[in-house]
């Protein structure tokens, strides 16, 4: 007695086979050809990102360490300027105790002279004036 047994399937294989029918498989291999090409172009574009990351830095770093050097130089340069006004203030201070007469007649001259230049400096210089 041979029995026959007639397979019938189960609801959630046919729902899935039915769907599987739906489904034009040449737009799934379209779809996946289109992630693959947006995957190699990200793929890229992260690669050129990370190149400029690193360009970007070495970059950075050259000019941190020349910036550094010219703010030390600026520094040195302050410091001597600082000195030799001081030398300056001294030695007029000197020669004020020194000659008091001949220092207070050149310094007369000279606020003269600065008086000029700054009258001089004032007209060349542009006004501006309101318009109503």
């Amino acid at each position: 007695m041979a029995q026959s047994r007639v397979y019938l399937p189960s609801a959630s294989v046919t729902v899935a086979q039915g769907l599987g029918n739906q489904v034009n498989h040449d737009d799934i291999a379209s779809i996946v050809q289109s992630q693959k090409h947006i995957l190699t172009r990200l793929e890229k574009t992260n690669e050129m990102l990370a190149n400029c990351n690193t360009l970007s830095a070495t970059q950075f770093m050259t000019a941190s360490q020349e910036m550094r050097k010219h703010t030390q130089l600026l520094l040195d340069l302050k410091k001597d300027l600082d000195s030799v006004f001081r030398r300056i203030r001294f030695l007029k201070m000197k020669l004020s105790q020194q000659y008091p007469t001949a220092f207070s007649a050149c310094g007369n001259v000279f606020n003269v002279l600065d008086e000029e230049e700054e009258t001089v400096a004032n007209r060349r210089s542009p006004t501006v004036t309101d318009t109503a």
